[in-house]
């Protein structure tokens, strides 16, 4: 409206020049007010501009929609709604370190987020309450690996490969609590992402920093892993059938590596009995837990020593119940 105010020019403009730029600003104030009638009624010299206007009003709205829309038509929030109906695989809160990147998770600073991994993507939000803010499809992930301890300064830190929806790759690092809680993140993402097409064969156990990744110093970003892809080592599950031999000679010879120890507690309860023997009258000591513990571990070694190299006993002289 005026030029030499802002110092665009040293003069002001002739009057048809303003009044052009009069009719523009209060064009665009029109369409930023979107068209009310108190407008109208107020400036009735601007009617001839009226269906410029109507249009102008139109197409903002058309934006502004665009910008807050939230139908699940869109791809991304169809895969969010499948995400939440299915049941998750594993959940837990865990720590992103932020890095510079494009991502989801790319953004966001060091902070606790609530995740959440069912077979159809990993999402997350700030808490367990609220509706996941963002996700990974599943079927993006390329690879999840350890990082270096060095790297973040925890041994406790997983990697998620993946590729964004322009196929370009992106890597998100998630902090875990402890080495147990790493494992089982570990596993549970490898086995729902196991036949993924595109599995990666090797990958960086550090990050890239500067102009060079941490582990080996390449100045490729992009290029091939120095370490290769541990995808199909995964933890069993919690159903999986035991092998009831080795678990019971497991036991067995843990009790035999605590044996002294055992018969000194034994001594100390049945006030100085000596060592290696145990009380069969119940009269003089009472047949405690720790007693009878010993009791069927003599039986376990007599039935060790009678039977043959390499074969169990025929009958085992004794049951072991462990009670709680």
């Amino acid at each position: 409206m005026s030029p030499k105010l802002f110092h665009l020019r040293e003069r002001h403009a002739d009057a048809r020049t303003s009044r052009t730029l009069l009719l523009l600003a209060k064009a665009v104030q029109n369409v930023g007010n979107m068209d009310t009638p108190a407008s109208r009624a107020k400036e009735t010299w601007m009617e001839p501009l009226q269906p410029t206007v109507r249009q102008g009003v139109a197409q903002l709205k058309d934006f502004i929609t665009k910008l807050v829309d939230i139908e699940e038509k869109d791809e991304l929030d169809l895969q969010r709604t499948l995400s939440l109906q299915a049941p998750p695989v594993k959940e837990g809160p865990l720590f992103i370190h932020r890095t510079k990147g494009k991502g989801p998770l790319m953004s966001s600073s060091f902070k606790k987020l609530y995740f959440s991994l069912t077979t159809e993507a990993l999402s997350f939000a700030k808490t367990p309450s609220f509706k996941k803010s963002a996700l990974i499809k599943l079927t993006n992930i390329r690879a999840a690996e350890k990082v270096e301890e060095k790297s973040f300064g925890s041994s406790h830190v997983v990697q998620v490969i993946y590729t964004d929806d322009a196929g370009r790759p992106q890597t998100a690092y998630l902090q875990c609590k402890c080495v147990n809680e790493l494992n089982q993140w570990l596993s549970a993402l490898r086995k729902v992402s196991i036949n993924n097409t595109g599995l990666l064969g090797s990958y960086h156990p550090g990050v890239f920093r500067g102009d060079k990744w941490s582990c080996c110093h390449q100045k490729e970003k992009t290029g091939q892993g120095c370490d290769k892809i541990w995808s199909r080592v995964t933890l069993q599950e919690w159903n999986d059938p035991l092998d009831h031999d080795l678990e019971a000679q497991l036991i067995y010879r843990h009790l035999l590596g605590v044996e002294s120890m055992l018969w000194e507690r034994h001594r100390e309860l049945s006030g100085g009995a000596e060592a290696g023997t145990v009380p069969t009258s119940p009269g003089k000591v009472p047949e405690d837990s720790l007693a009878r513990l010993l009791r069927v571990l003599q039986d376990l070694r007599e039935a060790h020593s009678s039977s043959p190299a390499g074969s169990p006993p025929s009958e085992p002289n004794c049951l072991l119940e462990l009670q709680t």
